[in-house]
């Protein structure tokens, strides 16, 4: 039975690999002793369960006598924001600048997925988050994340400032950078990998988003929170059968969930996924931290095309605006990365792709008129991808995206779905809208490899193929044990000798 003691144990450590607590945190990289990076202090949650919340020194004063102290800054964000990591590496530089000039200045990090409790207690609305402390003071200075300059620090925490102060927060050190691929394109997924990273993002949102205080939710996000539910229970698939229990079970018991975290928490724990164990499967890229956001998008995706399902076979129909509506206020309240969220709300409000009209807030017949909601929030999506790419370039001082890098940064690309572009780049809605069904639906497309821009490095791409080779040699292994053993039976050195 060696061979099985020998297979259990190693699917048992490829699972530790898979749950790693890494995608906690930004500033704190797994295995390593130091929870700093650089000059930035990362706040780690503790190796065991303690009594009471933590309460951190350079947040809370403590209830004994200790020195007073000293001026810091302090970050609260969330590892799967997409700004929070766009940031990262500008907080280490800003961190380095102020501490070479005074070193007595604290840079701290606090991940609000690692650290829940603790952010709703410092009323953290949004990501990324900056306070600021002077010496010896626990009342935070709200600071703007595109104020952090080594000069406006200095300055919110009573230090002198020279005019040298700025320029070397302004100089950029290429070195430090990343060579990141400019536009990594999308690929096709199998349509039960998108049910389960809309099902983990939708737990991991009640876990980490909907209280962002520690008291019960307003009368207005009660309302969203509950309209959300109840649109849910409608236009998710039956196959998402776990996603659908936790959902009846909140709205059977929604009082309690509304009246605070511990009580939501407490409700889904026998439903819900352990967080060691979520591990998102689509366009991460390698990055479990980018789960979330792109389970979400999976998550509204899945929703918008269940509404033209549903509308399909009951009544009442649901209107399409009425639809768009409830997923606008659920932004506006439940998604904390303060920039995606500004961005979308903007978009939304001032009637971008012609949202005002194109979605009715009266019941049609017309199922034209009900696919006008996912291809609505399709081109929403696809301009975001668009501007991050922008943005992306812009931070690492790149040329702005070309044509082609445009286009990758949309999907479906041409190479995955070469019927819905027409040669002007214009888009064929019928096809885009079977696009999205098969996607999210019914469909089971197979995995594509999507080549790059021919003057792009290639990199190498997790296929199928690899996984298959991987489970085929262990499998081959295991069979080798099992000769042995076999071979061992039969050699008879295992019979009891009477002497």
């Amino acid at each position: 039975m060696g061979w099985v003691v020998f297979v259990v144990s190693l699917i048992i450590f490829l699972v530790h690999i898979a749950s790693a607590d890494g995608a906690k945190y930004l500033y704190h990289k797994e295995g390593n002793e130091s929870s700093s990076s650089g000059p930035v202090i990362e706040l780690l949650a503790p190796s065991s369960k303690q009594d009471g919340p933590i309460k951190p020194n350079f947040l809370y004063e403590p209830s004994s006598d200790h020195s007073p102290p000293p001026a810091r800054v302090v970050e609260f964000y969330a590892p799967w924001c997409p700004h929070c990591q766009h940031y990262a590496p500008k907080y280490i530089k800003l961190a380095k600048a102020v501490t070479e000039k005074h070193p007595e200045i604290e840079f701290h990090a606090v991940s609000c997925t690692a650290h829940n409790k603790l952010c709703n207690d410092q009323n953290v609305n949004g990501y990324p988050t900056l306070k600021l402390y002077r010496e010896g003071s626990y009342e935070a200075l709200e600071f703007k994340v595109k104020d952090a300059k080594v000069k406006n620090v200095l300055f919110r925490l009573g230090f002198d400032v020279s005019e040298k102060s700025e320029s070397h927060n302004n100089h950029e050190d290429q070195s430090d950078k990343k060579q990141i691929a400019r536009v990594v394109p999308f690929r096709m997924h199998d349509v039960h990998d998108a049910w389960n990273d809309a099902a983990l993002s939708f737990e991991f949102a009640l876990k980490t988003g909907i209280f962002m205080t520690n008291g019960p939710l307003s009368k207005e996000e009660s309302s969203t929170f509950r309209s959300w539910l109840e649109l849910l229970t409608k236009s998710l698939p039956i196959q998402m059968s776990k996603t659908h229990d936790i959902i009846t079970m909140l709205l059977e018991n929604f009082e309690e969930a509304s009246q605070s975290q511990s009580n939501l928490s407490k409700l889904i724990r026998p439903f819900a996924s352990p967080d060691n164990s979520q591990t998102w499967r689509t366009c991460t890229n390698g990055d479990n931290k980018m789960g979330y956001t792109c389970g979400l998008w999976q998550l509204f995706h899945i929703m918008t095309i269940g509404v033209v399902e549903y509308n399909r076979h009951n009544t009442p129909i649901i209107p399409t605006r009425q639809v768009s509506e409830i997923l606008r206020n659920y932004v506006e309240h439940f998604f904390q990365c303060e920039v995606c969220r500004l961005n979308f709300l903007d978009m939304y409000d001032n009637c971008a792709f012609d949202v005002c009209h194109r979605l009715s807030d009266k019941p049609s017949s017309n199922e034209h008129d009900w696919r006008e909601l996912p291809i609505w929030l399709w081109m929403t999506h696809n301009d975001v991808n668009t501007r991050l790419l922008g943005e992306r370039m812009n931070q690492n001082n790149q040329s702005k995206p070309n044509q082609w890098e445009s286009q990758q940064a949309r999907w479906p690309s041409l190479y995955t779905c070469p019927n819905c572009w027409r040669e002007d780049k214009s888009w064929e809605e019928d096809e885009i809208f079977d696009h999205l069904h098969s996607m999210y639906w019914s469909g089971n497309p197979s995995y594509i490899k999507i080549p790059s821009e021919e003057n792009e490095p290639r990199k190498p791409v997790r296929s199928i193929w690899k996984v298959g080779g991987f489970l085929f040699c262990i499998i081959s292994l295991a069979a080798w044990f099992a000769r042995l053993s076999k071979a061992h039976h039969h050699s008879g050195r295992h019979k009891k000798v009477d002497h």
